[in-house]
């Protein structure tokens, strides 16, 4: 097979069309000096050299010797170029020299740390004896009680279990005592909420640590590594990079689907692949997805399997073991399959639409091309604003930099949980607080969540242990509504503002493959009953609207003569109806008004813009214009600071005051980097209203799926024309004061 034998044949393929290909030429790090002249330990020299690394790269000997001088350190580099390496062999040298000390090695999900074990250990435990555990939900209660006896010298553990153990008293705590290093792999994942959990357990984690303890993160793609670090962190943090590196060559292609629809793209796109014998993953954002794409692909007579969350542990591990073993022709994915996970050698990816952030791209495209031959990713377009506006701008999408990662150390919600659960690890003084987590305690002092004891230390209530017992997740923020059939069984877990939009009366709610249907939320409780097979599958779509309140001003400043706000906000969801529709088409069926709505409240930051009206426009005219304009700031939010489609909110009104909020409580900091990238969003905001060839508003430019209002009130037209004529400056001499209260 010549090495342009795929890209003939895709555009050979009158079906679709090639929008842009680039080739992306191998790149290997710079080189380094020889294993001997950094390593000092001459076992660890060996270990290396029989695993055929006889040179490091100077990244590698970069980061040793800054992890090895006691520097907090994070490592910039691609997928499998040797970061595990680079933060290993000092961490062993110091543990093989300080027999009392220990290391933790944190991973973000419990399957990547169980998959990264062997690794680890066949340089810690093979060439040293260290005991290697790991420590995670699935981790028999006879091994926890052997931590707190018997501590191991490397723990691998996650997030989620950290922030247990902590207050539980769990094995965790006496590994601290001794723990020189802590490691944070895949460091990227840690952004928004999660991110600002991760933040605050790694603070709580300090006060039983060495003072002098040193943290290392690593990641592929940062676009911000210092600012990211320090939040993170919450100290200083020195950054070694490796600079652009690829393995072997990767052809990137984008195609446009002409004569079928995207899934029929996918399959299409998966038979010319498994024709040529190529191992592929093809990824989705969705589980319905991936579970009907892996049916229509086993009738094509394709050997393919799913691989997501919320299938059992060992089906994913058998999945996985039959993809190394070359067992599948492909195997459709989530992003479950895009961190490290040992999968054997790849050939191919296709990407079902445009992964929510470019750094997701960048993970995903990173596992074909590691063995030298030519690797394939292939992305499809879909009709949505973000495809759309690459499908115009492509060479853009493949010369952008990394996306930074975005987290709120100062996310109030996520402080409240972690200042109870620090007092539950260990009672604490109020003076060792200050600024605002000394603020938000002594909130949580006067509504009973914790209490002075004697001698002036805090503690948690019985109030305020139940409110932490309900707050167990550190993925998220807001309280959680249980699931639970008509037959009193609990099938799940979601959220809440999600909930009240997904699980309101009379929503069809998918949970592994199955459809619902909620009989509405009392409390924090849901029914949902099965619907019978025979059922014609339907889809239901809430409606809605949002309500902000104004707190404090963070920030003020003027954009393009736009008077821009950034503040602390309390904003209200009233969900008041809904749509159903037919699946797969989307054609409205009917429209429902509930007979009481459901209210959630909850507080956030974001950006208030306050634009200039057109007084030659009605009042509903104007509605269309500043409705549109939301929605294609937030879809240039995501161009611009890679956001995730459900990471913002938007509220406008005719007085041109138009509102875009973190869309998690608390806040996760995704606003805040808007701000500072404002004038570039607007620039891509101007794009996807002007260049479209719709009439007045479609899917391509303007429509959202997360729209209260099922996408009415929409004008693409005059939001080109509110946009031009702030990007032409014609109003930047008025003046900035405020309009007075929003219009409904």
């Amino acid at each position: 097979m010549s090495s342009d034998d795929v890209l003939e044949a895709l555009r050979n393929d009158s079906g679709h069309r090639v929008v842009y290909v680039f080739f992306e030429s191998p790149r290997e790090p710079e080189p380094g000096p020889p294993v001997e002249e950094v390593v000092k330990e001459e076992v660890l020299v060996k270990a290396l050299k029989s695993r055929g690394i006889a040179r490091l790269y100077r990244f590698q000997a970069e980061a040793i010797e800054s992890i090895r001088s006691g520097n907090n350190t994070l490592i910039i580099a691609g997928t499998g170029t040797g970061k595990t390496e680079a933060f290993l062999v000092p961490i062993l040298e110091r543990l093989y020299r300080e027999p009392e000390e220990t290391g933790i090695l944190v991973y973000p999900t419990k399957a990547l740390a169980r998959d990264q074990v062997e690794r680890i250990y066949s340089y810690a435990g093979a060439v040293f004896g260290f005991r290697v555990s790991v420590y995670d939900g699935d981790t028999p209660e006879k091994e926890r009680e052997m931590l707190q006896v018997y501590p191991p010298r490397l723990l691998v553990t996650n997030p989620d279990m950290l922030h247990l153990s902590l207050r539980r008293g769990e094995g965790v705590k006496p590994i601290l005592e001794k723990a020189k290093f802590v490691v944070l792999d895949d460091a990227h994942i840690y952004s928004g909420v999660f991110g600002s959990h991760v933040h605050y357990v790694l603070k709580r984690m300090k006060r039983f640590m060495p003072a002098d303890a040193v943290f290392v993160a690593s990641s592929a793609t940062i676009g911000n590594p210092r600012e990211f670090s320090q939040k993170l962190f919450g100290e200083e943090c020195r950054v070694v990079e490796a600079g652009l590196t690829r393995r072997a060559p990767v052809y990137h292609v984008m195609v446009r689907p002409a004569a079928r629809s995207r899934m029929a793209e996918a399959l299409r796109l998966l038979k010319i692949l498994a024709e040529r014998r190529l191992r592929t993953l093809l990824f989705v954002d969705s589980h319905k997805v991936a579970e009907s794409l892996s049916v229509l692909a086993q009738r094509e007579g394709l050997k393919v399997s799913v691989h997501r969350a919320g299938l059992l542990p060992s089906h994913r591990r058998s999945v996985e073991e039959k993809l190394r073993k070359g067992e599948l022709d492909a195997v459709v994915t989530t992003p479950t399959l895009e961190l490290g996970i040992d999968i054997g050698e790849l050939d191919a990816v296709v990407l079902y639409g445009v992964p929510p952030t470019f750094s997701k791209y960048v993970q995903r495209a990173g596992r074909v091309g590691r063995r030298g031959r030519t690797g394939y990713v292939v992305m499809i377009l879909g009709d949505d604003p973000i495809s759309s506006y690459y499908e115009r701008n492509p060479a853009e999408f493949f010369n952008q930099k990394p996306d930074p990662v975005f987290l709120d150390p100062l996310n109030e919600e996520v402080m409240r949980v972690h200042l109870v659960a620090m007092a539950q690890d260990a009672p604490f003084r109020l003076d060792s607080l200050g600024g605002a987590e000394r603020r938000v305690c002594e909130k949580l002092l006067e509504e009973g969540l914790l209490r002075l004891a004697p001698g002036g230390f805090v503690e948690p209530t019985s109030r305020g242990l139940r409110f932490l017992a309900s707050r167990d997740n550190i993925r998220g923020i807001g309280e959680q509504v249980k699931i639970v059939t008509d037959t009193g069984k609990v099938i799940g877990f979601r959220e809440m503002p999600q909930a009240i939009k997904e699980l309101y009366p009379g929503a069809i709610y998918i949970h592994g493959g199955t459809p619902y249907i909620s009989l509405g939320i009392e409390g924090r409780k849901a029914r949902v009953k099965l619907l019978p097979t025979s059922t014609i599958p339907v889809t239901t779509s809430p409606l809605y609207y949002t309500w902000p309140f104004e707190n404090e001003v963070l920030d003020e400043r003027s954009v393009f003569g736009i008077r821009v706000s950034y503040l602390e906000l309390e904003v209200a969801d009233h969900v008041y109806g809904y749509v159903t529709k037919s699946f797969p088409e989307g054609h409205v069926i009917s429209q429902k008004i509930l007979e009481e709505e459901l209210t959630y409240r909850f507080k956030t930051k974001g950006l208030l813009l306050e634009m200039q009206p057109n007084p030659q426009w009605s009042e509903l005219q104007n509605a269309e214009a500043f409705h549109a304009v939301e929605h294609a700031l937030i879809y240039a939010g995501q161009l611009v600071v890679g956001a995730a489609p459900t990471d913002m909110g938007g509220i406008s009104f005719p007085s041109g005051h138009i509102y875009i909020y973190d869309a998690f409580p608390g806040g996760s900091g995704v606003t805040k980097q808007l701000l500072e990238r404002l004038k570039e969003a607007l620039h891509k905001a101007f794009d996807i209203v002007s260049r479209c060839t719709c009439e007045d508003g479609c899917p391509k430019c303007i429509f959202s799926p997360y729209c209260g209002n099922n996408n009415r009130i929409l004008s693409r037209r005059k939001a080109s024309q509110v946009l031009g004529e702030v990007l032409s400056l014609r109003i930047a001499g008025r003046s900035p004061e405020r309009y007075g209260k929003p219009l409904v």
